[in-house]
């Protein structure tokens, strides 16, 4: 599949609320000439308003160091040291423990040194360029989230997973772990996702290796076409969100019957769509 296909399967599969974002980091000057832009910040902004640009309307963007916001994440990034004074008080409101509040970004996730900017997308719009992203970003619920980590445990032959999860960077740090370790990560929202970055308090953050999502889209489409969608509730197989009812309970039984003409009709207008 390409990316385009890979796209429309994720958001029709689980009804997801956002665009998948294709996020790549950037070390190589000439590969910002190829990077389809759609819009530039005209002021400095968080990591993650550029991420909540690029899923709720779209935008293709690409962020320069000058132009990032969050001091948590310029280390992640590689953009600049960590300075014990000023990092230890940015963490200390999240911990209150000066020692734990130092240690924190020291063992964040951090990108090798040399990132020039990241780049910033809906995945579809890599199709348009040679390049691909180095992770997919997900702000979706923790339902869907579930079943898109089924699919990529089944594709990766994986039986668990481990997420890494600091008291606040859940989306830069985040991220550049999934990256880093080329593994699914799933972080809560972060005092700055929650605001900045609009995660809401009904979402999580998941982020798949770029190397790894079409192994999981493949999954996936894999697993759908044995039966007829993508839930795993019950016996699976069905269409989101699958029957949510009494498991196992002997009360709860359906037949198919013949549909009614109209019913029939309309099922067919939507399937043709």
């Amino acid at each position: 599949m390409n990316y385009t296909d890979m796209h429309r399967q994720f958001i029709w599969n689980v009804r997801l609320d956002f665009d998948p974002v294709g996020i790549r980091y950037i070390y190589d000057e000439k590969e910002i000439e190829q990077l389809p832009l759609t819009h530039r910040s005209k002021n400095k902004i968080t990591y993650c308003q550029y991420l909540a640009a690029a899923r709720q309307q779209r935008s293709a963007v690409y962020m320069e160091p000058k132009k990032l916001l969050c001091q948590n994440a310029y280390p992640v990034f590689g953009f600049r040291e960590l300075d014990k004074v000023e990092d230890t008080k940015r963490h200390m409101k999240y911990l209150q423990d000066e020692k734990l509040s130092w240690a924190a970004p020291q063992e964040k996730a951090k990108l090798e040194k040399g990132c020039i900017g990241i780049y910033m997308a809906p995945l579809d719009l890599f199709d348009k360029m040679d390049l691909e992203p180095s992770v997919v970003y997900f702000v979706l619920t923790p339902y869907q989230a579930y079943h898109l980590l089924n699919d990529y445990m089944g594709a990766m032959k994986k039986p668990n997973l481990n997420f890494f999860h600091t008291p606040n960077s859940a989306v830069c740090s985040g991220s550049v772990y999934s990256y880093v370790n080329e593994t699914a990560n799933m972080t809560t929202m972060c005092a700055g996702s929650k605001t900045s970055g609009k995660t809401e308090m009904n979402y999580v953050n998941l982020f798949i290796p770029g190397v790894h999502i079409d192994a999981m889209a493949e999954q996936q489409k894999m697993r759908t076409e044995k039966g007829d969608g993508a839930s795993l509730v019950g016996k699976g197989s069905k269409s989101w969100p699958g029957l949510d009812v009494c498991k196992a309970c002997p009360l709860i039984k359906f037949e198919e019957i013949e549909p009614a003409k109209e019913v029939a009709e309309n099922k067919e207008a939507i399937e043709a769509v």
